[in-house]
């Protein structure tokens, strides 16, 4: 009985440590799932660009900072080949122009930059304002793509002036000199920050070739209700002294159109991903900067309700300071969890139950002992078996008191073990006294046949 017990609570034990065991593994797993880091795929170029040199570093430094969010950067040709990776699935963050294409599977994380639209000439040409272009060739910083080109007939077009009667050639930013030198151009557009060095570049080239330095950057009075008119134009303003400080140029600042480059992420990300990101890319920017001054132009978009441009909710979430807790994101899922826990182990317990693993009976102690040896009582004859059935018994009970000391002590059990001894000990007292009554009789009965005839006499039974 007693190793058929110990096989019982072995098969228990294992039960349990198997339970745990898938418990801790359940819980390991899901833990890594959540915490794992999140590879985003960031579609980014042309290759050696100062945005691409950027979004590499922020890569390392999410890397370096054991991030929750990893970056996999993929080549992009131009702005529209990002938008549409995004829109193919292909890509998961992307730097996109407003005025190209702004894919509509795709919301704004960022302003990436502003890009002014500046328009200079030589002071001698005599070109004061936009409607002075008509009939004149105009240099388009910018080679190959025609989207600076379009941006420039689309402001002539809000000026009043048909694009078709301005010459509008694409110009790399080290041939503005040359082509100011030679005639070829009598006015340049540039496209970006004042700050940058293709836009450095081509200014510097013009400023060479005019006559006693002296240029004209013409300001666009009207940019705010342009700006109104066609959505992806905005109105900036142009800071003195942006393109040199010795004189300053321009003396004074003035308005004037542009375009932003925005930072968009797919709609299908999750939100805790994107604040993440966000989070991450806001806090890395002032080191980043240090190495790359373009990260200082990375804003914060706008995120009231109508903005021109709609923000992703996990950006939103972080830059309004509602990013959710980790609760507050799987507070669902953990509810879930808790309950299916719950309903297993409800489950697990029903089953053990059933199949009787573990089962536990309960422990007689000495009292089959007992019933056994009052069994002995009834069957014998022997005066010393009796008397080594008494013995035992004494010792039984002596055992059974020094037990009662012990903690976890079963009255119960004592109670029953000690009426079972009672009842031996009865038992025993009535057998020797049958057996003493028995004894009696017979020697009377020798004593009988020696003096005379034979008289019956009731005969003792056994028991």
């Amino acid at each position: 009985m007693g190793t058929q017990c110990e096989t019982r609570m072995t098969r228990t034990r294992l039960v349990i440590f198997g339970v745990l065991s898938a418990l801790i593994g359940c819980s390991a797993l899901a833990t890594y799932w959540v915490n794992r880091p999140t590879t985003l795929t960031f579609a980014i170029g042309p290759a050696g660009s100062e945005a691409a040199k950027l979004v590499d570093a922020l890569r390392l430094s999410l890397a370096r900072e054991r991030s929750s969010v990893r970056l996999r950067l993929v080549s992009s040709e131009s702005p529209s080949d990002s938008a549409a990776k995004i829109d193919r699935g292909d890509a998961d963050l992307a730097i996109v122009r407003a005025d190209i294409a702004f894919p509509p599977s795709a919301l704004a994380v960022a302003i990436w930059q502003r890009n002014p639209v500046v328009l200079g000439a030589p002071a001698a040409s005599g070109i004061e304002r936009w409607t002075d272009l008509p009939g004149k060739t105009v240099g388009v910083m910018g080679r190959g793509t025609g989207f600076n080109v379009r941006l420039v007939e689309t402001i002539l077009r809000e000026h009043g002036i048909q694009p078709s009667s301005v010459r509008l050639v694409d110009i790399l930013p080290w041939e503005t000199g040359d082509a100011f030198k030679k005639g070829r151009i009598q006015a340049l557009v540039t496209i970006g920050p004042a700050s940058t060095k293709p836009v450095a570049d081509a200014m510097a080239g013009l400023i060479r070739e005019a006559p006693e330095g002296k240029i004209t950057l013409v300001p666009i009075r009207e940019a705010e209700a342009m700006a109104e008119r066609v959505f992806f134009l905005e109105s900036i303003d142009v800071v003195a002294g942006s393109f040199g400080s010795n004189p300053p140029r321009p003396p004074e600042g003035f308005p004037t159109l542009g375009v932003v480059h925005y930072l968009v992420a797919s709609r299908n990300l999750p939100d805790a991903a994107v604040s993440e990101f966000t989070q991450q890319l806001f806090t890395l920017r002032p080191s980043l900067a240090t190495q790359h001054p373009v990260a200082f132009r990375i804003e914060v978009p706008e995120t009231e309700k109508g903005s021109s441009v709609q923000v992703h909710p996990g950006a939103r979430g972080y830059l309004t300071g509602e990013q959710k807790t980790f609760l507050e994101q799987y507070s669902d899922y953990l509810y879930l969890l808790i309950f299916g826990l719950s309903l297993g182990g409800s489950a697990i317990a029903g089953v053990i139950g059933y199949f009787g693993v573990g089962r536990r009976e309960p422990d007689p102690g000495r009292l089959p002992d007992v019933l056994q040896l009052l069994r002995e009582v009834r069957a014998t004859d022997d005066p010393d078996t009796l008397d080594r059935i008494a013995q035992v018994a004494d010792d039984i009970f002596v055992e059974s008191i020094e037990k009662s000391k012990e903690p976890g002590f079963d009255e119960g059990r004592f109670a029953t073990l000690t009426l079972a001894l009672d009842r031996l000990n009865a038992a025993l007292a009535d057998r020797r006294r049958a057996l003493a009554m028995q004894s009696e009789y017979d020697d009377e009965e020798v004593v009988g046949a020696a003096a005379g005839p034979t008289v019956e006499r009731p005969v003792a039974s056994r028991g």
